[in-house]
């Protein structure tokens, strides 16, 4: 069902505050609900909030219904996607939340006599005068039913601080309570999780309003924020001037009027009671001391209560109405509103004197006396006539196959100006319904490209202004442009340049009657003979620009006496070329010194460019096929190269190439030579490993390119001994394995190798080496009084070398440590320099034995130490 933005504006937005909580009445949901339905229909009432929000009496409830949609937003996205069932859940909810809200006033009605437990000194009094008896005697009587006696509290009438006037509303757009909400949330629709304390306990301060202010300031920038600072405003006002006693008027005023308004609706007071609890969070000790207070307040008079009523919705004319009805018990309150409605009609009579010369003022004055007055008569069917003021300056201009129509906005800027483009042929459209409307980028567009414009035909165009926030309001007078005449040139040109030979080809509009071709070069100009389709011009020569100016030529119409329209033309250039030569002879050669690029030298063919293009397999042409450069173009890649003194340059393929020459001349290309590039990967990191007199080599072997490694090893200077290891070998040995004598330095290089044809290649070296072990003996010693003893561990190299660290590790068991991670580490040094015969010394505190005896070993980590263990006497501590 299509959006009615009427109904829902008198159904929803005229209604004012406090909103339902009815989810089906502020979105106008189907009865059907469906992903698609929920989705256009939220969308739709989100844009009726946007438009209608410059209408001042409006705003307030659409700061609410926004503050809102915050709470429902992750519902109704999950119903866009397809999942409906959040909002299915928050639908039976909201259904559940309304039944047991119905069964409590049904309850609130049947226990209208219940008592609250506490009862006035006076009342006592008269109902013990009223049955004979004295207050002693009643007061025994109220011993055994549990009831006391007590004053009631005297709660604030008004609002306790002018600071805090306007922030009833603000809670409401944040879906909170009342002030302890606030304090306690950082979200709308949160609460309180704690009772509130309304007389007693701890009296909210500074840093409560300064936490909360924090956590509200996390929201989004919108009507919530602006609606959560406005009350941290108000709440530090009220402190500065009251202290932490005036927030708490400001709350028992707030608990105040939700119970007075409940109570004017006839609610039991132990229904009261209920409400406060559930519904406020207030104790339950305090919910009666509350409940009996608004109880035993002074009622006031129901026709002032209901004019007070609708004085706070700004409904004055039913005020008024209402006061008229009963004279003598409105008194003093009906002249006052009585002054405030004249001034909102005066306001309305202003406005529509101001409808033909102002119309934006007249507008502003109408939303300032529906901000007095909202139920203000006559006030909708005056701004349906306060039409904006025009568009100005539109100019239509043709644009190739289209005509771009623009235009100076509008001097209206209230009530959201939009615009609506029409176009019509033969006459100046009357309406902004006659003639073809123009859709808009946006509303607020001001400019429209006409892409399909009659052809040859006097074209008129006309933007006319609407208010948003009006839609059935007047729209602004048109402002027109025209004749405008769309005559498009031709389209689709292709020039092909042959040798001595132009062809040109292009597609002539349908209501066009011919083209007319001009060839133009060396400062002549000749006719040529076209066709509806193109032309061929010959006898050219090769090497020479030409210019061909192609113009269309349409038949007259009806008013345009007779002669035939020529448009201004469309310039195209070709130069004729003798056929491309094939290039014969291809080879690619590597750069010296960069590994990344190859060069591809070839004979210079006499005529043509040649182009280099990377194919996955052998050419499907032989060398000397002639064909056009798409075809080329959609079997090979075309290489970026840049020319040099040797040939074309470019960078080394990645896998295995086909790199292909073809010489091009315009659309031509004839196949030259090509030639295989069979790029071999690295091997990137490899790591050797020494075991005594063997070293395993190993690196991750490349999964495609890769037939062979090639491996030479040998110490630094010294005799080098090469071996070819294949994958099976490598799989088969764990890596490859060479022979090296023990101990020894070792320089080793990996190359990897690949067959192209006939031909090995080999890829880039990885290289390792391994420094010479040298032997290191170390002491173990403990020295010093029990208690205080020294662990030492002595190193003595016999030649120099060093080591990356020195662990001293300690293990419990019957076997020594094999490996530093088999016991605990009790000292290491690191980045250690060992000079032949010089020792270096690890002091540790000796650990104690008294859990039983443990071992102790060093362990030699990096570089090319070789550790020699000590006596097995001296690892043992018992």
């Amino acid at each position: 069902m299509a959006f009615d933005e009427v109904r829902y504006r008198r159904e929803v937005l005229d209604k004012g505050l406090p909103l339902r909580d009815d989810l089906r009445w502020r979105y106008q949901l189907p009865h059907q609900l469906n992903g698609p339905a929920v989705a256009e229909s939220v969308k739709e009432v989100r844009a009726c909030w946007r438009r209608n929000r410059s209408r001042l009496k409006y705003r307030p409830v659409i700061d609410e219904l926004e503050a809102g949609h915050l709470v429902h937003q992750a519902a109704f996205t999950a119903a866009a996607a397809g999942d409906l069932g959040p909002l299915l859940t928050a639908l039976d909810a909201q259904n559940k939340e309304d039944g047991a809200g119905r069964k409590r006033l049904a309850a609130a009605l049947e226990d209208a006599a219940a008592g609250l437990g506490l009862l006035p000194p006076g009342v006592l009094a008269e109902l013990a005068a009223g049955h004979g008896t004295d207050v002693g005697e009643a007061r025994k009587l109220l011993g055994r039913l549990k009831i006391a006696v007590a004053a009631p509290e005297r709660l604030p009438e008004a609002v306790p601080h002018a600071a805090y006037a306007r922030c009833p509303g603000h809670l409401r757009k944040l879906q909170l309570r009342h002030l302890a909400d606030f304090l306690a949330a950082g979200r709308p629709g949160e609460r309180t999780t704690g009772p509130v304390a309304v007389f007693d306990g701890a009296l909210p301060g500074g840093p409560e309003v300064d936490a909360a202010a924090a956590r509200w300031g996390r929201l989004p920038h919108g009507a919530a924020q602006t609606a959560a600072q406005s009350v941290v405003a108000a709440a530090r006002q009220v402190l500065g001037a009251q202290g932490p006693e005036g927030l708490r008027d400001v709350l028992r005023y707030e608990l105040a009027a939700a119970l007075r308004d409940r109570r004017a609706a006839r609610t039991a007071p132990d229904a009261l009671v209920a409400y406060a609890v559930r519904e406020l969070s207030v104790g339950e000790a305090d919910a009666r001391r509350l409940v009996f207070a608004v109880v035993h307040e002074r009622a006031a008079d129901p026709v002032t209560t209901q004019l007070q009523r609708l004085v706070a919705d700004g409904r004055l004319a039913a005020a008024t109405a209402l006061a008229d009805s009963f004279p003598d018990e409105a008194g003093p309150l009906a002249e006052r509103i009585r002054v405030r409605l004249d001034r909102a009609v005066r306001l309305r009579d202003e406005a529509s004197r101001l409808r033909g010369t102002d119309p934006d003022r007249g507008w502003t004055l109408l939303d300032e006396a529906e901000l007095l007055v909202t139920d203000l008569p006559g006030a909708d069917d005056l701004r349906r006539t306060l039409a904006p003021r025009p568009a100005s300056r539109v100019t239509a201009t043709p644009d190739g196959s289209a005509i771009l129509l623009s235009w100076d906005p509008s001097p209206s800027t209230v009530g959201g100006p939009r615009y609506l483009a029409v176009r019509q042929s033969g006459h100046r459209p009357r309406s902004p319904d006659d003639g073809t409307p123009l859709p808009l980028g946006s509303p607020a567009a001001t400019s429209v490209r006409d892409a399909a414009p009659p052809v040859n035909t006097p074209l008129y165009y006309a933007v006319a202004v609407r208010r948003a926030a009006e839609p059935d309001g007047r729209p602004s007078p048109l402002a027109v442009c025209g004749p405008v005449l769309h005559r498009p040139e031709v389209s689709g040109s292709v020039l092909h340049a042959g040798e001595g030979t132009v062809t040109a080809s292009w597609r002539l509009p349908k209501e066009a009657e011919s083209a007319e071709v001009t060839r133009e070069s060396g400062g002549r100009s000749v006719r040529i003979a076209a066709r509806r389709d193109g032309f061929t011009d010959s006898g050219l020569v090769n090497g020479t620009v030409y210019r061909y100016r192609v113009k269309v030529v349409y038949p007259w119409y009806p008013g345009q006496d007779g002669v035939a329209a020529t448009t201004p033309g469309v310039v195209l250039s070709a130069t004729p070329t003798a056929p491309p030569e094939a290039v014969r002879s291809l080879r690619v050669e590597p750069v010296a010194g960069d590994r990344t690029a190859l060069v591809a030298r070839f004979s210079r063919p006499h005529s043509g460019e040649v182009r280099l293009y990377a194919l996955d397999g052998p050419p499907p042409w032989p060398p000397g096929t002639r064909l056009a450069v798409s075809e080329v173009r959609g079997v090979g890649r075309p290489l970026t190269a840049a020319p040099t003194p040797r040939g074309l340059r470019f960078a080394t393929p990645l896998r295995r190439t086909v790199v292909l020459a073809v010489t091009l001349a315009g659309e031509e290309a004839v196949v030259g030579g090509h030639e295989l590039i069979a790029p071999v990967p690295d091997l990137g990191r490899v790591e050797a490993r020494r075991h005594g007199a063997e070293v395993t080599l190993a690196f991750d072997w490349p999964e495609h390119g890769v037939g062979e490694v090639a491996v030479s090893w040998g110490a630094p200077g010294g005799t080098v001994r090469r071996r070819s290891v294949t994958r099976a070998e490598y799989l088969h040995e764990a890596g490859a394995r060479l022979s090296v004598p023990d101990g020894a330095a070792v320089e080793i290089e990996a190359r990897p190798v690949d067959t192209a044809g006939a031909a090995k290649v080999r890829g880039a070296p990885s290289r390792a080496s391994l420094p010479a072990r040298i032997e290191v003996a170390y002491a173990l010693s403990r020295t010093g009084l029990p208690g205080k003893r020294v662990l030492r561990a002595v190193f003595t190299a016999t030649a120099a070398t060093r080591a990356d660290r020195l662990v001293l590790v300690r293990t419990r068991g019957a076997t020594w440590p094999l490996s530093p991670d088999d016991g605990e580490e009790l000292g290491a040094l690191t980045a250690v320099d060992l000079a032949a015969g010089q020792p270096v010394e690890l002091a540790v505190p000796a650990p104690g034995s008294r859990c039983g005896g443990y071992w102790l070993r060093c362990f030699a980590i990096g570089g090319g130490a070789v550790l020699r263990d000590p006596p097995v006497r001296d690892l043992r501590v018992r």
